[in-house]
């Protein structure tokens, strides 16, 4: 599921698994939280392994329609 950065830290902290995948990397709660906030919108699937996390809408390439 896709969510904004502020929800996406929610998620990460509400977290139950031991183990957290951040694009294909194995992170400990806290870099993930750190990872997030370089993303405007991240995709989080909650697998049996554990978390995966993937950065969607970077925040450096995020522009407004206008």
């Amino acid at each position: 599921m896709e969510f904004s950065t502020p929800n996406a830290i929610r998620q990460i902290k509400a977290n139950t698994h031991k183990n957290i995948w951040v694009e294909g990397q194995k992170q400990c709660p806290l870099q993930a939280m750190s990872f997030a906030f370089n993303y405007h919108t991240l995709n989080i699937i909650d697998s049996a392994e554990g978390l995966n996390i993937q950065g969607v809408v970077p925040v450096s390439g995020y522009r407004d329609s206008e």
